[in-house]
């Protein structure tokens, strides 16, 4: 059967269902009728509720129904394993707040993704900014394959007292550190968050297949990379995902003392395709 005539009987149908649900309900709301109840009626079941009970169990069929063919439609696909794909997760941090910067990369040390590369990049290279790279040390640090870089410039201001050669040097240093760590920090000359993003794609260049982003005060959820990944790799024509974005308290993805953040992206907890 053509997959439009499926389509049209099935909205068909549905209509159908709904209209006659609701013609129930009325009438059953109108007539009053009652199976059984209390002498004084201070409890009855009529056959109002009985429609809406079977209403309920009817939903509950068809969702678990639905979600069961989902299921069983992606698993014939023979699309190449997400797994098997590399993603490197760039983290934007200017003067987070400690606690939450710890949350951070708390989560993206428990998110369930074999060999993710980690980059931070910290908008800011003073003194006062120190405080993101201890912490970084602190949850990431203890790992032999993290790495770390103070710069005095970023990929398009020069720092005080940087030569072309001293520039470039920089440059250089940025680039190995991020590749060759699954774990980096870079510290760098303020330049806003445009900038913060541009040295981390740049810095990753071709080394990884997608770059997931998100902000400093981020709690991502353990399966985010895995199931944005999924829906990139299921579909050619999909260029980028965004996570499930919830405030503290709705969902699993945040924990309930972390202000205003998004669940797998908060600002931005996307994940993209690299073309370059």
């Amino acid at each position: 059967m053509p997959v439009q005539l499926t389509t049209a009987l099935r909205v068909v149908g549905t209509s159908l269902f709904a209209l006659a649900v609701l013609g129930g309900i009325l009438a059953a709301y109108v007539t009053g009728y009652q199976f059984i109840h209390t002498e004084k009626h201070y409890l009855s079941f009529g056959l109002y509720g009985a429609i809406l009970g079977l209403h309920l169990l009817i939903q509950s069929l068809f969702a678990f129904l639905e979600h069961r063919r989902m299921r069983r439609a992606g698993r014939p696909l023979k699309l190449p394993s997400p797994l098997q794909r590399s993603v490197a997760l760039c983290i934007a941090a200017y003067q987070e707040d400690p606690d939450y910067l710890r949350k951070c990369l708390r989560s993206a040390q428990r998110i369930a993704f074999p060999d993710l590369k980690v980059v931070m990049v910290v908008d800011g290279n003073r003194q006062e900014d120190a405080y993101m790279l201890d912490i970084f040390h602190e949850v990431l640090g203890g790992n032999e394959q993290a790495g770390f870089f103070v710069w005095r410039s970023n990929f398009h201001e020069a720092g005080e007292g940087e030569t072309e050669a001293s520039l470039q040097e920089g440059m250089d240093r940025v680039r190995n550190v991020v590749r060759a760590s699954t774990f980096s920090c870079i510290m760098q000359k303020w330049g806003g968050k445009r900038e913060v993003m541009y040295t981390a794609f740049k810095a990753l260049g071709d080394s990884v297949d997608y770059i997931q982003v998100c902000d400093s005060d981020t709690v991502l959820d353990p399966a985010c990379t895995f199931e944005m990944l999924r829906v990139l790799e299921e579909d050619p024509q999909v260029g980028g995902v965004g996570g499930d974005v919830q405030p503290p308290g709705e969902g699993m993805a945040v924990d309930d003392d972390v202000g205003a953040t998004e669940a797998w992206s908060v600002h931005q907890r996307n994940i993209s395709r690299k073309q370059w």
